[in-house]
């Protein structure tokens, strides 16, 4: 009795060309075969996480997002500098949200949503606030605006990713894209 692979594909098995062969019923071929199948296995399963956190706009749900962050971080192997200012970036961009989009309202949600594909990380943060446009965000290191307690957020993120974009949320809100590239030498 075969299993299910061989009985699918009995026209592959029984071409001695292909280098496949019977025995005892299992499928059984050559060791380069083999070794590729089991190289796209460990690739499709080595895959790295998303991760993704719907909070109530409240700064007590900061700690959620911190432990999600961190998971993230290690899922994601960075090192320690770029793991750093990763979370800073979360952190200022969900207060952000919580804050200024949605007023603390706990009946507004603010969601994180973190991904990779090994060369780059993308931060999505979204709030259900009226939005606003990065270039009405006062410069902090105006003279006028130093001892402002606020604006220094958006200058840690503008400083810290190659890619920054803010658009409307579909159904209202803000939607901040982010984007940093992961450097090849982990040192760098």
């Amino acid at each position: 009795m075969a299993d299910g692979l061989v009985a699918r594909h009995r026209d592959i098995a029984s071409d001695p060309q292909s280098g496949l062969y019977f025995h005892r019923g299992r499928l059984a071929c050559p060791i380069d075969f083999l070794k590729s199948l089991m190289l796209l296995t460990v690739m499709s399963l080595n895959k790295p996480r998303s991760f993704e956190l719907t909070v109530p706009s409240q700064l007590e749900e900061m700690t959620a997002v911190h432990l999600l962050v961190d998971e993230a971080i290690r899922e994601y192997e960075l090192s320690e500098d770029i793991a750093h200012w990763i979370e800073l970036t979360i952190s200022e961009s969900m207060i952000n949200a919580i804050q200024h989009g949605n007023k603390c309202d706990p009946s507004k949600k603010a969601t994180l949503k973190i991904s990779s594909n090994g060369e780059a990380i993308e931060i999505v943060v979204e709030d259900q606030g009226k939005g606003f446009q990065l270039d009405d965000v006062a410069d902090p290191t105006d003279v006028e605006n130093l001892l402002k307690p606020s604006g220094r957020g958006i200058l840690i993120i503008r400083s810290f990713m190659d890619e920054v974009n803010l658009s409307r949320r579909e159904g209202g809100g803000s939607r901040l894209r982010m984007v940093k590239r992961i450097p090849k030498d982990p040192s760098a």
